[in-house]
């Protein structure tokens, strides 16, 4: 059974890619879809044309389910479970021909009919996904605040010296860790529970003050404070944080689009903002929390993200690309690992990318008619950060026992 489902298009000035950015943003935190799903809208969206989202148009396409299994490396009943997913999520409809074979006919560069997947609700539901993407946004600013007064509260538990408050609050917040609360009802309590916590405590006056350091003498007489040991001659510098060299807004110039978009939503290139969007880019890239909170854990947050970052990057390769991150999770469980081991140098490969990069922007131009999402530059650095991360998740699957994943 063929279709001639039309949809209203899209708004004056979006295009499908910013539609498709907008869904994937929306998609596992707004309406529960699964990682298979959403890389099957991807790949819906790139098989169709631009003109295919002009009002009155019908927007579809009938390419059989062996073939997008085959390239998403998937099996045609996972695809088949997707499919179902977005038709019940309301998304897509589907309707194919006998014996469910799909079929379709263009004409003059538009869709005269199909049998297959009709994108028209994805299409007409724009403006819900924009208004969900605000809430959703809403809703993470407040829990980012939210888990920074945590964070000040605990250090400020921690400062006072008292072994019976930091019990106190370790059974309110075990860890002291937020990441994997996803409830602002949640957070807040946690919050107040701390801060009453911190208040009653701060309150009891000190039975023994402490009488402060003072002198008659005047300032400006006061003797100079002298060593009187010598000073070794030898001093060993504390070794500087490589990250420390690495600004937000230079992790930026490696990051894909999508991931740039989403930290200027969040307010600009901060690392809490890198922070926020690398964890929401964790539910795009279907890592799951756990492979997350131990990422942060071994890393350290602003590493973790930026290795989200970098894992995101590759994964935006092309299909087939044989350095292509093919499991985003099994990649980042890979580096916590080898960062265990100390055998993993975040710093160099993101320099590695930021190099290559920077040389691609000064020797290409990509043409303004490109509509295509454009493909990452490969060159020998490139080369080299991309073969360490597919290292990375080979060595996962490899090392992970019979039936288990990580991501």
């Amino acid at each position: 059974m063929s279709t001639t489902l039309a949809h209203r298009g899209l708004p004056p000035g979006v295009t499908r890619f910013e539609m498709l950015r907008l869904f994937e943003q929306v998609a596992r935190p707004g309406f529960g879809l699964s990682s298979s799903a959403v890389a099957l809208v991807r790949h819906y969206v790139l098989k169709t044309m631009d003109s295919d989202y002009l009002s009155g148009r019908i927007c579809a396409v009938w390419t059989q389910a062996c073939r997008f299994a085959e390239a998403l490396g998937l099996t045609p009943r996972s695809i088949n479970s997707a499919e179902r997913e977005l038709e019940q999520a309301g998304f897509i409809v589907r309707n194919a021909g006998i014996n469910g074979e799909r079929a379709g006919d263009r004409q003059d560069g538009a869709i005269v009919w199909a049998a297959g997947i009709n994108l028209a609700p994805l299409v007409d539901r724009f403006a819900e996904m924009q208004a969900k993407a605000e809430a959703l946004d809403i809703q993470a600013r407040a829990m980012q605040q939210c888990r920074a007064e945590i964070r000040q509260l605990g250090q400020r538990i921690r400062e006072a010296g008292d072994d019976d408050l930091r019990e106190r609050a370790e059974t309110v917040l075990p860890d002291g860790r937020t990441a994997r609360i996803n409830s602002v009802d949640r957070l807040i309590a946690i919050r107040e529970a701390l801060s009453a916590m911190l208040a009653a405590i701060e309150s009891v006056p000190d039975p023994e003050p402490r009488a402060l350091k003072t002198s008659d003498a005047p300032e400006e007489n006061c003797a100079p404070n002298i060593q009187n040991k010598k000073p070794s001659r030898k001093r060993n510098a504390p070794e500087r944080d490589a990250l420390e060299r690495i600004r937000p807004a230079t992790a930026l110039s490696v990051a894909t689009d999508g991931y740039r978009s989403e930290v200027e939503a969040l307010g600009g290139p901060t690392w809490p903002n890198l922070v926020e969007a690398s964890w929401r880019s964790c539910g795009r890239l279907g890592i799951a929390q756990g492979t997350w909170a131990r990422a942060c854990q071994q890393f350290g947050r602003e590493r973790a993200a930026l290795s989200v970052l970098l894992i995101d990057r590759n994964f935006e390769l092309p299909t087939g690309h044989r350095y292509r991150v093919l499991s985003p999770g099994r990649c980042l469980a890979g580096m916590t690992r080898r960062a265990k081991a100390a055998s993993i140098n975040l710093a160099g490969l993101f320099r590695a990318t930021e190099r290559e990069a920077q040389q691609a922007t000064r020797s290409v131009e990509v043409p303004p008619e490109t509509s295509l999402p454009p493909e990452l530059p490969l060159g020998p650095m490139t080369d080299l950060t991309a073969r360490l991360m597919a290292s990375f998740e080979k060595r996962v699957i490899v090392e992970e026992p019979h039936g288990g994943t990580d991501g």
